[in-house]
């Protein structure tokens, strides 16, 4: 389609920044693609600059065209090597991400709307929103994560001066954007927390279940019984989501045979919660990473889904697989703070159970109460499944990001 956009007003010109796109593994890999192609369907003419397929170094990786249309769009791929444990490669690779964005948008064609996400943290977004004003492009900034304030809890950024650099770097970038766009009331709340935050413009927009571009999964490639009851998570076994506590749970539950953990994915602490598993004996089978469709399958068939956050990270991030669980019809059980958005919408719209996150005890006691209790369950299915594609269908979240896109900027 071309021409005039859905609003009438002429097309524009977007750059659309990530360091992974679609096939690579990263959910926003995928997510980016839905919302790049809405747009070009509009109307509207969109260029990409990401990477070659890299994320996850286990993965096959296919090397994809340096340029490319897909989906109408011109997707440019640079050369960037796996940064998997290796901090020095990934600085290397935010910094030449960092010269192809003055290269592309200074020194080439001009854009209307110059987006980038926060993968590279804050070097990306600073790069993008000074290229922007000396361009005068309109600079939309996409918050999946809140950096440097994680890099500080996860000890990336915990030196001082190292810390307040790129926080007055990143404050910098939000203050450019029309607007910064968070996926949840806590990470606006972060923002706004921030020096002179208040004067910030913010816009709200949680992701959508993550797509799928494989048929559809029939038959899972694991087993999963049928009787007893089923937990499943789903995603990056990394350090953010305080799975050692949950295995801890699973230990004190070994009296239970009939309640299973499915861990799904890969990541920096798999082999450690192996070893724990192991050692304590829990009922925790490890099945690896799988595409999407199998995924949702796992999902569909699972009784719950797993959701938990390091503490304070509920500040700064939304779990993405989060609106996936829901749409597949999953009940959660979430181990974060209280006070998080996230714990108050499971238990507000009783889409599952809330736990203390990082309590093994607490965990348990949930996982307990959801298995025994299967006319809550039940409804709870129900629930997450209305609930998932009331609010994170395609369908519902694609077109605030073309009402965002089309709205005059402040």
């Amino acid at each position: 389609m071309t021409g005039r956009g859905r609003s009438g007003s002429r097309p524009l010109r977007i750059l659309a920044i990530h360091r992974y796109y679609w096939p690579d593994a990263p959910p926003y890999a995928s997510m980016l693609r839905r919302i790049v192609s809405s747009w070009q369907q509009v109307g509207h003419q969109v260029d990409v600059l990401s990477s070659q397929p890299s994320y996850k170094a286990a993965l096959e990786n296919q090397k994809r065209p340096a340029s490319e249309r897909l989906d109408g769009a011109r997707v440019s791929r640079l050369s960037l090597p796996s940064e998997s444990g290796r901090p020095v490669v990934r600085i290397l690779n935010a910094l030449k991400l960092c010269a192809a964005i003055w290269c592309k948008a200074l020194l080439g064609r001009r854009y209307d709307v110059i987006m980038v996400s926060t993968a590279p943290p804050v070097l990306a977004g600073f790069a993008c929103a000074l290229v922007a004003r000396l361009r005068g492009s309109r600079f939309i900034y996409h918050c999946m994560d809140i950096h440097p304030e994680i890099g500080r809890i996860s000890g990336e950024f915990r030196n001082p001066v190292v810390f307040r650099t790129l926080q007055a770097m990143d404050r910098w970038s939000c203050r450019q954007a029309r607007p910064v766009v968070v996926l949840s009331d806590d990470m606006q709340h972060a923002l706004e927390n921030r020096k002179a935050g208040d004067t910030l413009e913010i816009a709200v927009i949680n992701n959508f279940s993550l797509p799928s571009d494989e048929e559809v999964c029939e038959k899972l490639p694991f087993t999963m019984e049928r009787n007893g009851f089923n937990l499943i998570f789903a995603g990056n076994i990394g350090r953010f989501q305080g799975l050692e506590a949950l295995i801890k749970a699973m230990a004190l539950l070994s009296d239970r045979p009939d309640i299973r953990l499915i861990l799904m994915g890969e990541g920096a602490a798999k082999s450690e919660l192996e070893s724990l598993a192991r050692e304590l004996e829990a009922n925790v089978h490890f099945v690896g990473h799988h595409p999407v469709s199998v995924a949702k399958l796992a999902m569909q068939k699972a009784d719950a889904g797993f959701v938990s956050l390091a503490s304070d990270i509920y500040r700064y991030a939304y779990p993405s697989k989060t609106m996936t669980y829901l749409e597949q019809g999953c009940p959660l059980l979430v181990a974060v703070e209280p006070e998080s958005r996230l714990a108050k919408e499971v238990l507000e719209n009783q889409l599952g159970a809330a736990v203390s996150a990082g309590d093994g005890d607490s965990i348990a006691q949930g996982i307990l109460s959801m298995a025994d209790d299967s006319s809550q369950l039940q409804q709870a299915k129900m629930n997450a499944e209305s609930w998932g594609r009331k609010n994170y269908s395609e369908s519902e979240v694609l077109p605030l990001w073309q009402a965002l896109l089309e709205s005059p900027s402040k």
